[in-house]
């Protein structure tokens, strides 16, 4: 849903946004997160097709993080 950097969510996308990870880094300022966090948690996805979307956020973070550093 998105292009490199400019990855959006869907309005109401419950999936998503009640996902344990989505709520974790989602309640966070990019200052206060951890690319060494993002990237273990996202270790830790099964590689599914249902795990698209919080692959595709989590990605999205640690891209917009590499722009921070």
């Amino acid at each position: 849903m998105g292009d490199e950097i400019n990855w959006h969510a869907s309005t109401g996308n419950r999936r998503l946004m009640e996902n344990p990870l989505y709520v974790k880094y989602s309640n966070s300022t990019f200052s206060n997160i951890a690319a060494v966090d993002v990237k273990a948690d996202l270790n830790g996805v099964l590689a599914t097709a249902e795990s698209a979307e919080i692959c595709a956020y989590l990605s999205w973070l640690l891209r917009t993080l590499a722009l921070l550093a």
